[in-house]
Protein backbone atom coordinates (compact mmCIF):
# COMPACT_ATOMS: atom_id res chain seq x y z
CA UNK A 1 0.00 0.00 0.00
CA UNK A 2 1.41 3.31 -0.52
CA UNK A 3 -0.10 6.66 0.97
CA UNK A 4 -0.95 10.31 0.11
CA UNK A 5 1.83 12.44 0.29
CA UNK A 6 2.01 13.60 3.68
CA UNK A 7 4.16 17.17 5.25
CA UNK A 8 6.64 16.77 8.22
CA UNK A 9 8.34 19.95 9.24
CA UNK A 10 12.25 19.89 9.34
CA UNK A 11 14.11 19.56 12.34
CA UNK A 12 15.91 22.29 11.74
CA UNK A 13 15.00 25.18 8.66
CA UNK A 14 18.72 24.37 7.63
CA UNK A 15 18.26 20.54 7.67
CA UNK A 16 16.93 18.49 5.32
CA UNK A 17 15.06 15.21 4.60
CA UNK A 18 18.18 12.99 6.21
CA UNK A 19 17.93 14.24 9.17
CA UNK A 20 14.24 14.13 9.69
CA UNK A 21 14.45 10.41 8.67
CA UNK A 22 17.43 9.96 11.42
CA UNK A 23 15.43 12.26 14.20
CA UNK A 24 12.65 9.31 13.46
CA UNK A 25 14.87 6.37 13.29
CA UNK A 26 16.21 7.07 17.14
CA UNK A 27 12.43 7.02 18.39
CA UNK A 28 11.19 4.71 16.16
CA UNK A 29 11.82 0.32 17.54
CA UNK A 30 12.69 -1.59 14.83
CA UNK A 31 13.69 1.56 12.57
CA UNK A 32 16.57 2.34 10.28
CA UNK A 33 17.72 4.75 7.34
CA UNK A 34 18.70 3.11 4.77
CA UNK A 35 18.49 4.31 1.08
CA UNK A 36 16.61 3.84 -2.15
CA UNK A 37 16.92 5.61 -5.95
CA UNK A 38 20.22 7.48 -4.12
CA UNK A 39 17.61 8.89 -1.63
CA UNK A 40 17.38 8.26 2.21
CA UNK A 41 14.13 6.78 3.44
CA UNK A 42 13.03 5.04 6.47
CA UNK A 43 12.57 1.27 7.54
CA UNK A 44 10.56 0.28 10.06
CA UNK A 45 9.55 -3.09 10.86
CA UNK A 46 7.56 -4.70 13.91
CA UNK A 47 5.49 -7.83 14.97
CA UNK A 48 1.66 -6.30 16.25
CA UNK A 49 0.13 -9.01 17.95
CA UNK A 50 -3.79 -9.47 17.90
CA UNK A 51 -5.33 -7.40 20.30
CA UNK A 52 -9.51 -7.36 20.00
CA UNK A 53 -9.60 -4.06 22.46
CA UNK A 54 -7.63 -1.73 19.64
CA UNK A 55 -9.48 -3.13 17.14
CA UNK A 56 -6.67 -5.71 15.57
CA UNK A 57 -8.02 -8.91 15.30
CA UNK A 58 -5.29 -11.13 13.93
CA UNK A 59 -1.49 -10.77 14.63
CA UNK A 60 0.55 -9.31 11.56
CA UNK A 61 4.33 -8.86 10.70
CA UNK A 62 4.30 -5.00 9.45
CA UNK A 63 6.83 -3.35 7.53
CA UNK A 64 6.91 0.32 6.13
CA UNK A 65 9.34 2.52 4.43
CA UNK A 66 8.99 6.42 4.85
CA UNK A 67 10.42 8.50 1.76
CA UNK A 68 10.96 11.81 1.07
CA UNK A 69 9.59 13.36 -1.90
CA UNK A 70 13.05 14.82 -3.94
CA UNK A 71 12.65 18.28 -4.39
CA UNK A 72 8.91 18.86 -2.49
CA UNK A 73 8.96 21.97 -0.87
CA UNK A 74 7.56 21.81 2.04
CA UNK A 75 8.88 18.38 2.94
CA UNK A 76 6.67 16.00 1.63
CA UNK A 77 7.01 12.20 2.35
CA UNK A 78 5.11 8.59 1.09
CA UNK A 79 4.75 5.78 2.75
CA UNK A 80 5.16 2.33 1.37
CA UNK A 81 3.70 -0.56 3.82
CA UNK A 82 3.57 -4.25 3.68
CA UNK A 83 1.27 -6.13 6.57
CA UNK A 84 1.48 -9.94 6.73
CA UNK A 85 -1.14 -11.53 8.72
CA UNK A 86 0.37 -14.09 11.54
CA UNK A 87 -1.57 -17.53 11.61
CA UNK A 88 -1.51 -19.10 15.09
CA UNK A 89 1.27 -21.46 15.18
CA UNK A 90 2.60 -20.94 11.71
CA UNK A 91 6.60 -20.80 11.20
CA UNK A 92 8.43 -17.96 11.62
CA UNK A 93 10.75 -17.88 8.10
CA UNK A 94 7.50 -17.88 5.96
CA UNK A 95 7.02 -14.43 6.89
CA UNK A 96 10.78 -13.66 7.19
CA UNK A 97 10.19 -14.77 3.66
CA UNK A 98 7.59 -12.68 2.54
CA UNK A 99 9.93 -9.26 4.60
CA UNK A 100 12.57 -10.27 2.38
CA UNK A 101 10.27 -10.37 -0.71
CA UNK A 102 8.97 -6.72 0.36
CA UNK A 103 11.99 -5.46 0.71
CA UNK A 104 13.59 -6.65 -2.84
CA UNK A 105 10.82 -5.19 -4.51
CA UNK A 106 11.67 -1.60 -2.63
CA UNK A 107 15.24 -1.88 -3.51
CA UNK A 108 13.69 -1.56 -7.32
CA UNK A 109 11.63 1.57 -6.49
CA UNK A 110 12.45 5.09 -8.54
CA UNK A 111 11.21 8.09 -9.03
CA UNK A 112 10.10 8.85 -12.38
CA UNK A 113 8.73 12.00 -13.90
CA UNK A 114 5.98 12.12 -16.35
Amino acid sequence: MASEPVEIPRVRPDSGPEAVLAALASVTPGAEVRELDATAALRSERDVPADAAQGVDVGHRRVEYLVPVPDSAPDQYVTFSFSALIAPGSDPSFYDLLVELFDAVMGTFRWSYA
